[in-house]
């Protein structure tokens, strides 16, 4: 019976690829940018934390169709940045409030500059960033994935990839400055100020790409 039942289900995935049907991925959402089209389990993931945000309603299918770009351009412009529909790691790191972390030994290869920096933690709110509130120095929202640099050190809207101690890395943008953000210095965001605390002071290597 159990030769049976592989058999058939077999025979049901021939079909469908003959068919011309992609199979879903089995993808963790934050393993990849997501775009109108994408289908696979990360997409699923991507709408069930839409939908826990008041972002969209409706089905959770898989499926990057028209509702789930739409949502996504929702949440971007509440984060006032480029409304394009796609859910690139940023997005993803916004919504989800955790960076995607990189394994070790996966530092970028390329890098303009890598640079030995000292590493400390904000959260939005007056706490951490005084009359700025939530917003960055651009004006966009703060939020994991976007850190505050010295732009004389590391320009703003630079894209950078820090590395931890431990060989373990994430993704950043450069969106924010600080008073107390000079020379070999940044402040990575976090969602809540007992985070920030939780993370101390690190140093990290970041390289500019």
């Amino acid at each position: 019976m159990k030769n049976i039942k592989k058999m058939i289900v077999c025979s049901i995935t021939m079909f469908a690829l003959a068919l011309g049907a992609t199979p879903l991925a089995a993808a963790a959402l934050g393993e990849r940018e997501l775009a109108p089209g994408a289908k696979g389990d990360d997409v699923r993931q991507l709408q069930a934390a839409l939908a826990a945000k008041g972002f969209v309603s409706g089905d959770r299918d898989g499926e990057y169709g028209s509702r789930t770009a739409a949502a996504v351009r929702k949440l971007e412009k509440s984060l006032a940045i480029e409304a394009d529909g796609v859910a690139d790691l940023g997005v993803i790191t916004a919504l989800t409030g955790k960076s995607a972390a990189v394994k070790q030994g996966a530092a970028p290869s390329g890098s303009k500059r890598v640079l030995d920096i000292v590493a400390t933690a904000y959260a939005p709110g007056p706490h951490d960033n005084g009359k700025w509130g939530s917003l960055t120095h651009l004006g966009t929202q703060v939020r994991p994935g976007i850190i505050a640099v010295d732009p004389r050190v590391i320009p703003l809207g630079s894209r950078v990839y820090i590395e931890f101690a431990d060989g373990h890395g994430v993704y950043a943008v450069a969106e924010d400055t600080g008073g107390a953000i000079k020379g070999n210095r940044i402040d990575i965001a976090m969602w809540t100020v007992s985070e920030a605390y939780k993370f101390g002071m690190q140093k990290v290597k970041v390289h500019v790409l």
